[in-house]
């Protein structure tokens, strides 16, 4: 499969602020904002993701269209591609795997001060280390509050985290991980969406284009107490035994409860002009609850002389969505791109409480083994049977829509060929079933969840280690999945399918003993196939680049004592903006720039950290939507990138 991994290293010396920061790093990711810059939905290769089947905590499903923190994780890994026979029902945009940081070995009592500009400050205290005999119990303790103006005038940002990991060792080879965390992130005044072509939708809108990208900082693209406020906690829990040298197990448990107060600004075009109607709150699902389980039992057995690396496993969700009984969108008035108003405050209306809008269930049993020939020659095979259900409700409680799917299966085959200890290659073929998209509220059918999708995939790998500490790796793939929009009659269904092709080449490790490198190059070709309408058959996929090129290099000459540089660059070929084609988001390359410098003071480490991000201060749209299809509210929806921003921190070890 193709693998990426973001380490910890990386997302610090960066000063990685948020989850979608991080992911900018990878060149087959994208980010699709929906409700605010921090709800969003990865998606890898072209293929979005969804609420909850590709993204994960160390392993376990968790709810990914809300604010993840980064101060906690370890690193973060990435399979670009169809997953769903190795780890359940999910769509061909990949798992997104976040990895906690565990308990250290020894002390450690980590202070850092931040400041981001406008003028966001942050402070953290990251704490390790062992207690008891033979340190039996471990914890890593993560506390982070900061709060001010960000980068437009007048806004709010504030973020904190509480996150608490401790591991208890039984016994040398039996050890339970207990982790529980509380996060919460608020940003107000920022800017809002960009909602066009919004003929979908109303008869009346005539707006039909993507407008030039504006100054992200321009006050009125958002409003004063607009914006959202997430709130996510998650427990969870995990049992490892190390049975004996060629066998382990591991079980788990995660529960998450994730608040979503979505008080942000949708700004719908109505002509080709810039001229527009701002609205206040989103109509998106405020609540969800999440419960997640895995086991897996891993070893090897012999037969006939055979190697045979072994898997038996489970693994699944229930997740329950709760929504308003009323809409609280607010409509404040109208306005120009060009001198965007600020209106009058309006306060939240009546949203006549919540009620359950749709639920999710999936349990899936696993089977795998890689069966190695001799020293050269593998094959694997992966194999799933899942358990499928999906409910939507009404806001008077009626049920509008059902499926119940037992014994569903997804294969997955590979054939491995390891010519020498440096290089491997593989061909992969994958089919699977997911879960199907559930309708927006605005549609007729609203909340409904269609029928469970099937998705194929096709892919041909090489891996290459040339020297120690450095990795090559290049693909070619082809994934098809159904497509699923809101139509003229305004039902939300499946309309073709999304047929991406194209390559990848990536590269991570150390070039030089004093240069670091993570990056590479993807090309895609996302198509609409088969959608019955002459006007979008064959057209691009929204929002999708056909070329995606990210590169992050850290110089650190140990003739310079400490000092480093780092030089993150990011470029991305034009996206489609609407489903015809008509309409396009053109291409942009961004550059970031940064500098540490690691010493002592008082005997004890620190470094200083300076960077400037998007130094050229670029004004591009970061994410590009068929809000249709990712339950955005209006038609096409567009949010803008961050501007220049500084940032600046002091890292110091007690």
């Amino acid at each position: 499969m193709s693998v990426t991994v973001l380490p910890q290293d990386l997302l610090v010396n960066n000063q990685t602020r948020t989850l979608n920061d991080a992911l900018r790093a990878l060149p087959s990711v994208e980010v699709r904002d929906q409700q605010g810059l921090e709800v969003s939905r990865p998606q890898s290769l072209g293929f979005q993701g969804t609420i909850t089947q590709n993204t994960r905590l160390d392993g376990l499903n968790i709810i990914g269209t809300t604010a993840i923190p980064v101060e906690n994780l370890d690193g973060i890994q990435v399979l670009n591609g169809l997953g769903g026979a190795l780890y359940g029902p999910e769509t061909p945009a990949g798992v997104f795997n976040y990895v906690l940081k565990r308990p250290t070995d020894t002390r450690l009592t980590r202070i850092v001060g931040s400041y981001a500009s406008d003028g966001v400050f942050t402070s953290e205290a990251d704490l390790g280390g062992r207690v008891g005999r033979d340190g039996w119990l471990g914890y890593r303790v993560d506390l982070v509050h900061g709060e001010g103006e960000s980068f437009v005038r007048g806004s709010y940002a504030n973020r904190t985290l509480g996150s608490a990991d401790f591991d208890v060792h039984l016994d040398r080879n039996t050890v339970i991980q207990l982790n529980g965390s509380h996060y919460q992130d608020t940003g107000f005044g920022l800017p809002g969406s960009i909602v066009y072509d919004g003929s979908s939708t109303s008869l009346a809108n005539k707006s039909t284009l993507l407008p030039t990208a504006p100054d992200p900082t321009l006050r009125g693209l958002g409003q004063p107490g607009a914006g959202t406020d997430l709130i996510t906690n998650t427990g969870l829990v995990k049992i490892i035994r190390r049975i004996d040298d060629d066998w382990r197990f591991e079980m788990g448990g995660l529960y998450q409860d994730t608040k979503r107060n979505l008080f942000g600004i949708t700004n719908t075009l109505t002509d080709d002009r810039g001229d527009y109607t701002a609205t206040r709150n989103f109509t998106a699902v405020p609540h969800f609850t999440d419960g997640s389980n895995e086991a897996s039992l891993n070893g090897i057995v012999r037969v006939l002389g055979l190697r045979n690396e072994v898997t038996l496993a489970t693994n699944g969700f229930i997740n329950d969505q709760y929504s308003y009984r009323k809409s609280i969108a607010v409509t404040l008035g109208k306005s120009n791109l060009a001198d965007p108003a600020i209106f009058p405050y309006a306060g939240l209306p009546d949203n006549g409480g919540q009620y359950q809008s749709g639920e999710l269930r999936q349990q899936s049993i696993i089977e795998g083994d890689t069966l190695h020939l001799d020293q050269h020659w593998a094959v694997q095979t992966v194999f799933s049977e899942a358990f499928l259900h999906s409910a939507s409700y009404d806001n008077k409680d009626r049920q509008t829509s059902r499926f119940d799917t037992a014994g569903a299966f997804s294969p997955t085959v590979s054939g491995i060929w390891t010519p020498t200890a440096k290089a491997t290659f593989y061909f992969t073929y994958a089919s699977s079933v997911e879960q199907s998209d559930q309708a927006p509220s605005t549609a007729r059918n609203a909340n409904a969840f269609l029928s469970p999708y099937h998705d194929e995939m096709f892919q041909l790998g090489a891996k290459y280690a040339p020297v120690e500490n450095l990795l090559l790796t290049a693909d070619l793939f082809r994934m098809d999945r159904p497509y699923a929009t809101t139509q003229s009659d305004n039902v939300f269904r499946v309309i073709g399918s999304q047929r991406d092709q194209g390559a990848e080449f990536f590269l991570q490790g150390s070039v030089l003993p004093s240069l670091s490198l993570l990056g590479g190059v993807t090309y895609i070709d996302a198509r609409l196939l088969n959608s019955g309408n002459p006007a979008t058959n064959g057209g691009l996929i929204v929002g999708v680049p056909q070329w995606k090129t990210d590169w992050t290099l850290d110089w650190h000459p140990e003739a310079l004592h400490g000092l480093a540089f780092t030089l993150a660059a990011h470029y991305e070929s034009d996206r489609a903006a609407t489903d015809n084609n008509n309409s396009f988001a053109p291409s942009y390359a961004t550059l970031d720039l940064g500098a540490r410098y690691a010493t002592h003071l008082f005997r004890r480490a620190a470094i200083a950290r300076l960077s400037a991000i998007n130094v050229t201060d670029k004004h591009y749209y970061s994410s590009i939507a068929d809000g249709n299809i990712v339950g955005s509210p209006g038609a096409n929806t567009a949010y803008l990138a961050a501007p220049r921003t500084i940032l600046a921190s002091l890292e110091f070890d007690l």
